[in-house]
């Protein structure tokens, strides 16, 4: 996985924890928007090798701190009680974190299913584009085919996981399809 993919899902991973750290630290939900964001741009400036952090929650949730007491050093007003900031934040329940999970898997295990219906041509070329994430002249390299049968390969793969997702799970997004074709 590249850097700045997984970046983006550690942000998307630990974006509510850090809310509720600069919560409680006094900060309003915008300012610890604000330093979120912040946080994670200088992460990807810093060109930090993201294979080379070994216990990803305990780095990012210290530099984050950290990150906040800067922020605290360099504003010229302290943080705000809690009772002044907006209230418009609220970290999810047990119950629907639970709920977010078995939906998960359920787009997992139905999406698994319509990739493994793929003919192996297909299935090939979405691996080595999405799993290996190699460049159409990459893969045509590889595989010897001509970079048209490479794209018509990739455009059929995706549009028979569509058509399967749509018949066998209506409710599912199409634009989970991508975010999840990861996680198989």
């Amino acid at each position: 996985m590249h850097a700045p993919e997984q970046f983006k899902n550690w942000y998307e991973d630990y974006q509510s924890s850090f809310m509720s750290i600069g919560l409680r630290l006094g900060y309003c939900n915008n300012d610890v928007k604000d330093v979120i964001n912040q946080f994670f741009l200088d992460l990807l400036e810093k060109n930090i090798d993201p294979k080379s952090i070994s216990n990803p929650k305990a780095y990012l949730s210290t530099a984050f701190r950290r990150k906040l007491i800067d922020h605290y050093r360099h504003s010229s007003e302290p943080p705000l009680s809690i009772e002044t900031c907006n209230k418009d934040y609220s970290e999810p329940s047990i119950q629907q974190i639970l709920e977010q999970i078995e939906t998960n898997r359920e787009l997992i295990n139905t999406l698994r299913n319509a990739y493994r219906k793929l003919p192996a041509r297909c299935r090939k070329v979405i691996d080595l584009k999405f799993y290996h994430g190699l460049t159409t002249e990459e893969i045509v390299l590889q595989t010897r085919l001509s970079k048209r049968s490479v794209y018509n390969n990739l455009f059929e793969g995706m549009k028979l996981l569509r058509a399967e997702l749509n018949r066998s799970a209506p409710m599912i997004r199409i634009a989970a399809l991508s975010c999840c074709l990861l996680l198989l």
